[in-house]
């Protein structure tokens, strides 16, 4: 790839030190990093790399695409993309056993929010009792861990800089306390380089991402400072960043092209988002975008069921039939997770007579309230788990109950004939839960399967179980595994089509078209509720959204909604 390099590219490609590279969406800075990383390549002993730490798997994968850009094979083999999640598991799991005298264990996010939701005390200190006591770690003290490792164990600090001579770290601003740890011992004995936008600070509602996290590393490592500022090369034709900036500085909006703001009446809402997806997907194709990749964004996760279930449904606009759009979510991973067990648990009652199938469903139902209340801890989820608990209890005994759902699903289980064709099975048992009663909100959350993209994974390993069997007998393990592996193995994927996530989750991403879509009641644009005009983290929340765009954004907002701008 040839760079056009300009005056201060070159200054910081030459600079000493530790830096300090800040600059807007698509300023270039990673690109610079890693053009910088592939120069120290050469300088790399034997068995040594360049360490790039990010916060999210959708941030490494953009950062490996960037790689295959600016770096040939050889470089890009010596230089490690990794989350900080996964390198502080990796160091746990290496040299743990010095902190705590065993083995270490992780408690995944799953079952600690289950452990969590059953735990009468603080959890806070339980937690660090298991990782002190019993060498139990939990996926938030990952990085405070390894902190404490590398600060009272030389020998692995040595090993780790020894390792990593250059450490480049992304989107610094939004490094937490635990993380700033981290960097600090690492900064002993490796050479540090941080990229950073401090406009792009979205985490205000976190106490321990501190505001002021770039002043901690201007007077703790004194770096080199290249300022970037809006150069932009992510959409260098478009109005795009301009509009986004504009919204964020609270200026006057700039007239482009590339910017649509729309909005609808409440009658209108549905129809109109339907069309403006299918409106953009054209626009983007008639541009060049032969498969153009577009995002609906929103604020709230209870608001991208809403979008979903508008994409998945036929409406009417200016006359014209909307047909649904195919989509991926990006959801609740540990909660959709738990209603697709459901369904798995279904498609396992041909192997077992009624009352066991249904013992069963009923128990991987109250597994899924389990996991509600563990995530949003409420009355009505904790009743539910123990109402599906007492209703298996009473079917193993042969009792009656009066929770509807029981009759419904022995019946369901008199009709149920499933052919060995794993997609249509699914979809069949899944169709079930719709009718059922009280089980909706899990028919909703089973929708989102989409989101792990293993319909290949499940379908293939459902399908030699039915061909070697004959029955679906080992649904819900085959199902847990392929979403388990999954969520580790997504890094490398590219998003594609249509995908629907919340502001917060598109941090890292980038789609050839966005649509920001803003609630009437709920899911708004400006929090009012928590924010005092001129709602400045609301903005820089928008301006993240506005400008994962490569080429075109559409605002979707109701009429009467705040102003973008003072003076819009």
């Amino acid at each position: 790839m040839n760079l056009d390099l300009s005056e201060m590219d070159r200054a910081m490609l030459d600079a000493d030190g530790p830096l300090l590279i800040l600059g807007g969406p698509g300023s270039g800075k990673t690109t610079l990093a890693l053009v910088k990383a592939g120069r120290h390549v050469a300088e790399l002993a034997p068995g040594q790399e360049i360490l790039f730490l990010s916060f999210s798997r959708a941030a490494v994968r953009q950062v490996l695409l960037r790689c295959k850009d600016v770096l040939p094979p050889a470089s890009r083999r010596l230089i490690s993309v990794r989350t900080y999640h996964a390198f502080c598991l990796d160091l746990l799991r290496a040299h743990g056993r010095l902190l705590s005298g065993s083995t270490p264990r992780i408690l995944f996010p799953g079952p600690e929010r289950l452990r969590k939701a059953s735990f009468d005390g603080d959890w806070t200190i339980e937690r660090g009792r298991l990782a002190t006591e019993e060498g139990v770690y939990v996926f938030d003290l990952f990085a405070e861990t390894a902190a404490s490792l590398l600060s009272r164990a030389r020998c692995v600090r040595s090993l780790v800089s020894d390792k990593y001579p250059i450490v480049i770290l992304d989107e610094f601003q939004d490094t937490n306390d635990a993380q700033w740890r981290l960097v600090q011992r690492l900064a002993e004995g490796s050479r540090v380089i941080s990229l950073a936008d401090p406009d792009q600070r979205i985490f205000d509602y976190d106490s321990s991402v501190d505001p002021n996290r770039l002043d901690h590393l201007r007077d703790h490592l004194h770096p080199n400072e290249f300022d970037f500022g809006s150069a932009n090369h992510r959409s260098p034709d478009s109005g795009v960043l301009a509009f986004g900036d504009a919204v964020l500085r609270n200026r006057p909006l700039p007239e482009t092209q590339d910017v649509r703001v729309m909005y609808y009446y409440q009658s209108g809402f549905e129809s109109l988002v339907h069309a403006v997806v299918i409106w953009l997907l054209s626009q983007l194709r008639s541009a060049g975008c032969d498969s153009p990749t577009v995002a609906v964004l929103c604020r709230a996760n209870s608001f991208v069921s809403v979008l979903s279930t508008i994409l998945d449904e036929e409406h009417t606009y200016n006359g014209t039939t909307l047909r649904s759009v195919d989509h991926h979510v990006l959801w609740d991973a540990e909660l959709t997770a738990a209603a697709a067990l459901v369904v798995a648990s279904i498609l396992e009652w041909p192997a077992g007579g009624a009352r066991a199938a249904v013992s069963e469903t009923l128990e991987a139902i109250a597994c899924f309230y389990d996991n509600k209340n563990a995530q949003s801890p409420s009355k009505s989820a904790l009743e539910a788990a123990a109402r599906f608990r007492r209703a298996r209890a009473a079917v193993e005994c042969g009792e009656r109950t009066r929770v509807a759902a029981v009759k419904d699903l022995s019946d369901a289980y008199s009709r149920v004939r499933f052919v060995g064709d794993p997609p249509s099975d699914w979809m069949r048992a899944r169709a079930m839960l719709a009718s059922i009663s009280g089980l909706s909100d899990i028919h909703t959350n089973v929708r989102f399967l989409r989101l792990f993209r293993a319909g290949d994974e499940i379908g293939s390993w459902l399908a030699d179980q039915w061909l070697n069997t004959g029955r679906y007998r080992d649904a819900r393990n085959i199902v847990r595994r392929a979403l388990d592996m999954r969520q580790v193995m997504d890094v490398h994927s590219e998003p594609s089509g249509v995908n629907l996530m919340t502001l917060h989750k598109s941090k890292g991403k980038e789609f050839d078209g966005v649509v920001l879509v803003e609630g009437a009641y709920r899911s708004k644009f400006f929090d009012d509720v928590r924010e005092s005009p001129p709602y400045d983290a609301s903005r820089r929340l928008l301006r993240v959204g506005i400008t994962r765009a490569r080429r075109r954004a559409v605002l979707v907002r109701p009429r009467g909604a705040l102003r973008l701008t003072a003076a819009s």
